[in-house]
């Protein structure tokens, strides 16, 4: 039997090279149609013995890009399904090995006996990622092709699955190859002179050495960078809506959302705890958090009820400072909170900065509570001098103004997705290049202290060792396991 999620009772490949593997490709639920795969040296054969059609007496002497149709029978030789069958040769398949997809009505029971049956003929149930993993040791895609294959199948938006595509079809990997190349154009070089030691021989000028240092610590430096972005794309950009007690943060989470996400009363401190849901905008995720009432709480007992707001006080204040975009809430209303607002949040130095000035159908006239509130804006803060800082207003209740909000979150982050054409968004491989900028590092500072060439080989093979890690150019077993063990069965 076949549960959700795993095989239960079918053995599992641990022989890649000798094996024929197969699995579903399609969720183990029932629909209109199912997708099995197999691949391996007997996969044309299995294949043929529980396939039969007119238009191909013996798979084994099929071409390959062709599709069949015809019909499959269990173990008994009872018609289990008609299906289409479809041929792929090596080394021209996904995996580089001999490949058939079997594409059959979606009955769990036809999933089931299929698989069974294809088991009993010589297959064995593919491990998680397996086909991936034989795809990497046949050259077909690198390691990092490999880990965008999961990254793309987990994709919720237009921006991860962009970023996934150009991950699989190799432009992180092409920028890799480029720092590699040029590091074992380095360690050769001062391989070189160790040979050549006893001859006053220096095959490496060391200023063009510290140049092309600088050069690689700086992209290294900017692929690091872009991580942080990267990663946001894949769990939503966080969006902290911070402010003062009641000055309509839930309401303006409420309005963004479409939905009654945050419990909204006219009690001040209704919100004790952060609220966070994601929106897309414009192919971009943003992950709102809606936060406690930023107030001032001395000492107070542990076991009092303002002890609890003062824990949701600080969780807000760690959220605003993690945050990519602060959306600072002001109500416009209460003009003497203005400077108090802004002082709340004087401490941070968020890279993109929203003041909502909210509830503004409460006021006589706006454009005098604009002006008022950036002449205070003026004198207490130093930030609206930055590029990426707007004033809004807008009257969350009402849903006025809350389209424009979404407009500029929009435009602050369009940019610098546009300007990183490569962007790191696995944690695996931003380890591995910060291990490699630091041992550039020392690989610098040994040039600025005149150290001698054996003494600054073993970090340029160390950075070496780092960057080929990303890609499975230098990868332990253990890595690989570890790697496509978080992949689905059946990819």
């Amino acid at each position: 039997m076949i549960q959700k999620g795993k095989i239960t009772d079918f053995p599992v490949s641990k022989y890649i090279e000798t094996n024929t593997i197969c699995a579903l490709a399609t969720p183990h639920a029932t629909g209109a149609l199912a997708l099995v795969r197999m691949s391996g040296p007997q996969a044309l054969e299995i294949a043929g013995k529980v396939f039969r059609t007119a238009a191909c007496a013996d798979l084994r002497q099929s071409e390959g890009y062709r599709t069949y149709f015809g019909r499959v029978s269990d173990s008994e030789g009872e018609l289990l399904d008609e299906v289409l069958l479809s041929v792929f040769r090596a080394p021209h398949s996904f995996t580089g090995e001999d490949s058939v997809e079997i594409s059959c009505h979606g009955s769990l029971y036809i999933q089931d006996t299929l698989l069974r049956t294809l088991v009993e003929n010589g297959a064995v149930m593919a491990g998680p990622g397996e086909f991936s993993q034989r795809a990497f040791l046949n050259g077909k895609m690198d390691l990092a092709q490999a880990e965008a294959v999961a990254d793309l199948i987990a994709s919720e938006n237009r921006t991860s699955h962009k970023m996934s595509m150009n991950q699989m079809r190799g432009v992180f990997s092409q920028e890799l190859s480029a720092l590699r190349s040029r590091l074992l154009e380095l360690a050769s070089l001062m391989e070189l002179e160790l040979d050549f030691a006893g001859e006053d021989v220096e095959f490496a000028d060391k200023h063009e050495l510290r140049s092309l240092v600088d050069s690689l610590l700086l992209r290294i430096g900017n692929l690091c960078d872009s991580f942080r972005m990267g990663n946001a794309m894949k769990k939503g950009i966080p969006v902290a809506i911070a402010g003062l007690v009641n000055a309509g943060k839930s309401t303006l989470l409420n309005a963004l959302l479409g939905e009654e996400k945050a419990l909204v009363t006219p009690v001040a401190g209704t919100t004790r705890d952060t609220i966070e849901d994601v929106l897309v905008l414009d192919g971009i995720p943003f992950r709102f958090i809606d936060t406690a009432g930023l107030r001032h709480i001395g000492d107070v007992n542990e076991l009092s009820q303002e002890h609890i707001e003062k824990l949701g006080v600080k969780r807000s204040m760690e959220t605003i400072r993690s945050a990519a975009v602060l959306m600072l809430v002001i109500d416009a209303s209460r003009p003497e909170t203005y400077s108090e607002s802004l002082q709340s949040v004087a401490e941070f130095n968020n890279e993109h900065i929203l003041y909502i000035i909210n509830k503004i159908d409460l006021v006589y006239n706006k454009d005098v509570t604009l002006e008022e509130f950036m002449n205070t804006l003026c004198n207490r803060s130093v930030t609206f001098n930055k590029p990426n800082t707007y004033v809004l207003p807008v009257s969350a209740a009402n849903n006025v103004g809350i389209e424009d909000v979404k407009k500029i979150l929009g435009a602050m982050i369009r940019p610098e997705l546009d300007r990183n054409t490569v962007m790191l968004t696995n944690l695996r491989h931003y380890q591995e290049l910060r291990s490699a900028g630091e041992a550039l590092e020392h690989v610098r500072e040994g040039l600025d202290a005149g150290l001698s060439g054996d003494l600054l080989t073993p970090d340029l093979r160390q950075a070496l060792h780092h960057v080929g890690s990303i890609t499975g150019e230098i990868t332990p077993d253990d890595i690989l396991g570890e790697i496509f063990g978080r992949f689905c069965i059946g990819k």
